[in-house]
C-alpha cells in the first residue's frame, strides 16, 4: 500500500486488538460498510487468518496488518509512525487493545500489564497518529474511540504514583478498573486539544459481551462467568453500538464523553476532576515519551 492509495478517498479506520471478540466483529462491521483497514495485533499469523477472512467476506475492501506488541512502548511508536508514513489521513481509531488479568506481567519498560495495554498504550497510539488524525477540514473531524469498561465504577482512586506498578493486580475490580478508569479519564483530559485539531474522542463501553477474555480470564469472578451465556451479549450486537459512538453525528456530536451499552453515561467524579487529570496526564507523557 502506498500513498497515492491512502489518498483515494477510502476512509481508513485503525483498530488495535482486532483478532478476536468485539475487536473482530467492529473490523467485520466496518469493512461491510467499505472502510479501508488497518489492523494492529501482536499475533501475526491471526492477525494475516483475520485478513484472508475479511477480504473473502468483503472482496473490494482493502486490508493491512501492522505487527506491535501493545504492552511495548517503542513497538506502539513504531507501529504509529508506520502507519502514518501510508496513511497522511486516518479517519478513525479503535483504540480496541485490552488486558484483564490478575498475575503480575511486566512490560519491557518495566510497566504492569494492566496499564500498560489498557491505559498507557491508547495514549500512545493516539499522539503517535494524532497528525494524520488531525483534520484538513473544519466539517470533517476524525474520531478516536477509547474502549473502556463499566467496571471502573469499582475504582475508588487514582493514584498516579502506583498506576503503573499497583501492589495488588486484583481481578476485574481491582488493576483493570483502575486501568480503563484511568483510560476514560485520560479521553476526556485530552479532548479540548484534540478538538483544537479536529480529532473527537469517546469512552465507549461495549456492555457485557462474550469474549475470549471474559469466558476464561482468571481475573473474572467465577459466578460473572457462570453467568456469561445467559446474560452476555454477542460480539456483534455489541459492536454495533462501538461503531455508532464513533460516528461524529451520533450523541449530539459531543466529545470527551462517556458511552457505555449504548447510552451516553455521566463521567465518573475522578475523570472530571482537574487535579487527578493533570497528574495523569504528566504520568502518560513521562511513561510515553510523548
Amino acid at each position: 500500500m502506498n500513498r497515492k492509495d491512502a489518498m483515494d478517498g477510502k476512509r481508513i479506520a485503525v483498530i488495535t486488538g482486532s483478532t478476536g471478540g468485539i475487536g473482530g466483529a467492529i473490523a467485520d462491521q466496518l469493512a461491510a460498510s467499505g472502510w479501508h483497514l488497518v489492523l494492529v495485533n501482536r499475533n501475526e499469523t491471526k492477525a494475516q487468518a483475520q485478513k484472508a477472512d475479511l477480504q473473502a467476506n468483503h472482496p473490494s475492501v482493502a486490508v493491512e496488518t501492522v505487527t506491535a506488541d501493545l504492552m511495548d512502548v517503542e513497538q506502539i511508536k513504531a507501529a504509529a509512525q508506520t502507519i502514518v508514513g501510508l496513511h497522511p489521513k486516518i479517519d478513525l481509531l479503535f483504540n480496541n487493545s485490552g488486558v484483564l488479568t490478575s498475575e503480575r506481567v511486566m512490560s519491557a519498560q518495566g510497566h504492569e500489564s494492566n496499564y500498560a495495554v489498557n491505559t498507557l498504550a491508547p495514549y500512545v497510539m493516539t499522539q503517535g497518529l494524532r497528525p494524520a488524525l488531525r483534520s484538513r477540514n473544519a466539517t470533517a473531524k476524525s474520531m478516536i474511540v477509547n474502549t473502556t469498561s463499566s467496571a471502573q465504577n469499582a475504582a475508588k482512586s487514582l493514584d498516579t504514583t502506583t498506576l503503573s506498578d499497583p501492589k495488588d493486580i486484583g481481578g476485574l475490580t481491582g488493576a483493570y478498573a483502575t486501568t480503563k478508569l484511568a483510560l476514560t479519564t485520560m479521553g476526556t483530559a485530552l479532548s479540548s486539544e484534540l478538538d483544537a485539531d479536529g480529532i473527537m474522542v469517546r469512552s465507549v463501553c461495549p456492555g457485557p459481551v462474550v469474549t475470549p477474555m471474559t469466558k476464561t480470564s482468571d481475573a473474572m469472578p467465577g459466578i460473572l462467568k457462570l453467568l456469561v451465556p445467559l446474560l452476555f451479549k454477542s460480539p456483534d450486537k455489541q459492536a454495533a453500538k462501538m461503531i455508532h459512538a464513533a460516528q461524529i453525528d451520533s450523541y449530539r456530536s459531543q466529545t470527551g464523553i462517556y458511552i457505555t451499552n449504548g447510552k451516553e453515561k455521566p463521567l465518573p467524579s475522578l475523570a472530571q476532576d482537574a487535579s487527578v487529570q493533570a497528574k495523569l496526564m504528566a504520568k502518560l507523557s513521562e511513561d510515553s515519551g510523548f
